[in-house]
């Protein structure tokens, strides 16, 4: 095993050894539930925010037209029903008529074409991608509405289920500054208070169209360090921490009354290359970086078997995942020659990354610069808060190296296809014509079986000139505290609806 995995595995096992720091126990109520996560919400409206820490809140505080369910398949939610043209140019949603704002108004079909319409005006808003695809809006009736799209969309009822609707009025009357303090959604839960980078707490909305959630009180605390979310869980201050560490899940094996869950995830961990910097726009140079790397190592002894080695950009929890990609393999002499080919002369390669975002990232990256520098390359890691990280990955201002995860809340291709790939719209550095093509081809195909045919060519394309090096598929380990009852889903996201509480 190469060294930097031996060296990260001994201090997992250190940090094991070590008791953590106590935390205070605060006794949670028979009706309350605190779930921590990495990192706070950077904005409570939807309307602005696309950050997958963000969709946690989003999915509790708002309804949108569907939902994805945790087995892939696009679900009802504001929208009863809906269906689209033969061509998937029109489609046509009707509303359920029993869905009320958290101020007791009725959800109108007028709320969803102002919220549609505020979102596609904003030019600075990173929702608007999600709506891009429509022409025009047509309100047929109280409960219809009509979308014509300006070319054939297959998955846009999975896409749907990223856009909130917030009530027209309200949102005009309080502005975008208290509308994002004191927002107000009509999804099963409503805003009590937010403290920033404290907590968020929420309460259940009795008049929810789908029956008041079991649990009345709710909480998301931003709990930064792995070790602490451990500790807070192990102490009872914490019920349900959705992502663990390996080393420090393996603690809550019959011990301080919680449970270790886990579940094959909809999560890559990837490297991505702003190709046109330098040397990182030499394909040898990728391939050596790509080979350099032992998958197998970092998921098998530093993760502990949570992951698993990948070749693509996405799981087999999405949609338009093949099996017949493998994984890069461990080739360290093949990446020596590929650097000698490459003309690379010794120039630092810089990696920035989130140290809050995926399992045990400082480990993951220091082992990836590890094996990079073992084969001769430069490496130096930059960490960043993921609240900094991920506008500069919006942005496309990370001019180096990158380490990130993706993980389609839609479980389907399509959403990193467009973010990753699709010139003018992708968050990434590479940019080809014939990617472009089956993109919009495979966008416009109604039939699965020949949209899953258009998908695969691109990830084989995306292999051959590494335009990213996906290193593993996440698997998750939720940690719950004994009297919680929740099913993990493989998105990762907590559902408050969906927990019910011990009465034992």
């Amino acid at each position: 095993m190469a060294r930097p995995v031996r060296y990260l595995l001994w201090a997992a096992l250190a940090l094991m050894a070590t008791p953590l720091f106590p935390v205070p126990i605060s006794a949670q109520g028979a009706g309350k539930v605190t779930v921590a996560l990495p990192s706070d919400t950077p904005s409570l409206d939807p309307t602005i925010d696309t950050s997958p820490i963000g969709v946690n809140i989003r999915l509790n505080i708002f309804d949108q037209l569907t939902d994805v369910g945790s087995d892939g398949t696009v679900q009802p939610r504001l929208a009863v029903s809906w269906e689209a043209s033969p061509d998937a140019l029109v489609w046509t949603f009707t509303l359920r008529e029993n869905a009320k704002f958290h101020d007791g108004k009725p959800v109108t079909i007028d709320d969803v074409i102002w919220t549609y319409n505020k979102i596609m005006n904003d030019q600075k808003s990173p929702v608007r991608t999600y709506l891009s695809k429509i022409k025009s809006m047509e309100r047929l009736s109280d409960r219809k509405l009509r979308i014509t799209l300006v070319e054939p969309f297959a998955p846009f009822d999975r896409q749907v289920s990223l856009v909130s609707i917030v009530p027209k009025e309200v949102y005009e009357r309080l502005g975008p500054t208290q509308f994002n303090q004191t927002p107000i959604g009509s999804g099963p839960y409503k805003i009590v208070r937010w403290v920033k980078d404290d907590r968020i707490e929420m309460e259940a909305f009795a008049d929810y169209w789908d029956g008041a959630p079991p649990v009345k009180n709710a909480a998301y605390r931003p709990v930064p360090a792995e070790a602490a979310r451990v500790a807070s869980l192990l102490s009872g201050e914490i019920d349900v921490v959705p992502m663990l560490p390996p080393a420090l899940a393996e603690r809550l094996d019959g011990r301080g009354g919680a449970k270790a869950q886990k579940v094959e995830s909809h999560k890559v961990i990837y490297l991505g290359y702003d190709v046109t910097n330098g040397i990182l726009g030499n394909l040898d140079f990728r391939k050596a970086v790509d080979a350099s790397i032992d998958r197998e190592a970092i998921t098998s002894k530093l993760l502990r078997g949570l992951g698993q080695p990948i070749g693509q950009m996405v799981t087999p929890a999405s949609f338009g995942y093949d099996k017949s990609i493998p994984a890069t393999k461990y080739d360290p002499e093949a990446a020596k020659k590929l650097i000698k080919s490459s003309g690379y002369n010794g120039e630092k390669i810089v990696i920035q990354y989130p140290n809050n975002n995926f399992n045990s990232g400082d480990e993951v990256m220091q082992a990836v610069a590890g094996y990079m520098k073992t084969v001769g390359i430069n490496a130096e890691l930059q960490p960043m808060e993921y609240t900094a990280f991920f506008p500069a990955w919006a942005g496309r201002k990370l001019n180096s190296m990158h380490g990130f995860s993706y993980g389609p809340t839609t479980l389907d291709s399509d959403l990193p296809l467009t973010s990753l790939f699709e010139t003018g719209r992708s968050r990434g550095y590479w940019s080809d014509p014939k990617a472009d093509e089956l993109v919009r081809a495979q966008r416009a195909e109604p039939n699965a079986d020949k949209r899953r045919a258009l998908i695969s060519p691109i990830w084989k394309l995306s292999k051959e000139n590494v335009v990213y090096s996906p290193l593993y598929a996440e698997t998750h380990v939720w940690g719950i505290r004994d009297r919680v009852r929740i099913t993990p889903r493989p998105d990762g996201l907590v559902r408050l609806k969906d927990i019910t509480l011990s009465t034992n």
